[in-house]
């Protein structure tokens, strides 16, 4: 008797973890099917809505590491999930801008896509929708899921000019899958060949009628793209202390007029510098000083010198060169800030990263400093004509022909981050004694 309830006793406590063993078993399963399930049905149903145009695989799009560019010469479709278009000639149809929202409905597409949906095609193909847009003298060219293509004028501010991350133009063209024509209810934006005439007139003045203001920086801090918005914000050119060198070049030819002549001539509205010599500062009567980062400056003149492949990019951050290159552009950093800062007759500081931010607040300042009427107009065509960067969510590459590559990590030592903090405390100090704008951040933290 004693052996039978010892044994209903052990099997009533054998029944109960052999119960609830069974039980997670079956839950497992149930939610793990699921999940699987879940997972295939979103594969599949991305796949049929774009992907990269191979039987619904659908491409992983890389994180964009905040920094640093490096301009490569040649362009190349699926680096950096670049799958728009480029061109490396100055006479090109058109320029991608960026990936922007597609109109809701039906009422709301020519209120901000003023020439409406003027093709459709499966054969859609980014040069033919610019090439239509062209023939109807339309400045803008959006093409969308695929096989549409729209065209419109900008003449104010714009909702069209919502520049939002590229990845959301997903659909590959009809005419051309290697490329995106926008997605399902986004547009792949391209600015035409068609000039804006708000901005488009840019001409020299007579000589010695201009005073004589410099557009200084650091190299790698802005100056060529805040050039442009300056020649279009004021209808002026700007010339350059390089100008005998930089006449030789098909820049100065296609885009700086003012770089084709003697810079003293006092015929452009200021003149890019990055010397720092006493004597050239104050032969100037006055400076638009444009200051950035010296972590993303140093490193950017870093990247410029030569043609080099990703590995070998990244490889001289690795070398004693490296360090001794940083060390001498941080105190050249410093000295181009302090002189200018100290000895300039009268000085406009602009930072590079408030320009970014507030590109049309800032230029506004800038051409209030060269005393000529601010035109709103202008000064919102040059912005749209030479968006920053960070609004079209991309880094274009030397105005948008050419491909950038970045840096993941820290490239600068303990004792060199010194060396640059410490040139950063002391420049800012040094504005704050002159009354003028100190740094908009702490250049000090880390953006590698």
């Amino acid at each position: 008797m004693a052996s039978c309830c010892t044994y209903k006793t052990s099997w009533k406590f054998i029944q109960l973890p052999f119960r609830l063993l069974v039980l997670l078993v079956l839950v497992v399963l149930i939610v793990g099917g699921y999940y699987i399930a879940q997972i295939s049905w979103n594969r599949a149903e991305k796949g049929t809505q774009g992907g990269d145009g191979r039987h619904g695989h659908v491409p992983e799009y890389p994180r964009r590491p905040a920094i640093l560019p490096y301009a490569k010469e040649k362009f190349v479709p699926a680096a950096l999930n670049k799958t728009w278009m480029t061109w490396t000639t100055f006479d090109s149809p058109g320029i991608y801008r960026a990936c922007v929202p597609r109109p809701k409905d039906v009422l709301t597409v020519h209120d901000i896509v003023t020439a409406g949906l003027v093709k459709e095609s499966t054969n859609m193909t980014i040069g033919l929708c610019l090439k239509t847009c062209i023939s109807l003298r339309l400045t803008y060219a959006a093409l969308s899921r695929g096989s549409q293509c729209f065209c419109s004028d900008v003449k104010a501010e714009s909702v069209l000019l919502n520049y939002m991350e590229s990845a959301l133009c997903d659909k590959p063209c009809s005419g051309d899958p290697k490329y995106h024509c926008g997605g399902m209810e986004f547009m792949s934006l391209y600015r035409t060949s068609v000039p804006d005439l708000r901005c488009s007139k840019v001409e020299l003045k007579a000589k010695n009628s201009l005073p004589f203001i410099a557009l200084a920086s650091y190299p790698r801090s802005g100056n060529t793209w805040t050039r442009l918005l300056i020649e279009k914000g004021t209808g002026i050119p700007t010339g350059s202390v390089y100008w005998e060198y930089e006449s030789k070049l098909r820049i100065a030819k296609n885009l700086f007029i003012g770089g084709n002549i003697d810079y003293k001539t006092k015929q452009t509205i200021c003149i890019k510098s990055h010397l720092s010599d006493t004597s050239h500062v104050e032969e100037f009567e006055g400076a638009v000083l444009l200051l950035r980062n010296p972590y993303s400056a140093i490193v950017a003149r870093r990247l410029m010198k030569g043609k080099k492949t990703h590995d070998e990019v990244i490889k001289q951050f690795q070398t004693p060169e490296w360090t001794k290159f940083a060390k001498e552009q941080t105190a050249q950093w410093k000295t181009m800030a302090l002189q200018w800062i100290s000895h300039s007759k009268r000085i406009h500081v602009a930072h590079y990263e408030d320009l970014q931010q507030h590109t049309s607040e800032e230029l506004t300042k800038i051409v209030q400093f060269l005393n000529v009427p601010v035109d709103k107009q202008r000064v919102l065509c040059a912005v749209q004509e030479n968006p920053p960067h960070k609004a079209t969510g991309i880094v274009i590459g030397d105005h948008g022909r050419k491909s950038r590559e970045y840096l993941t990590e820290d490239p600068f030592p303990i004792d060199v981050r010194k060396l640059i903090d410490d040139s950063i405390k002391d420049v800012n100090s040094t504005l704050i004694k002159y009354n003028l704008t100190s740094f908009p951040m702490d250049y000090s933290v880390k953006i590698f």
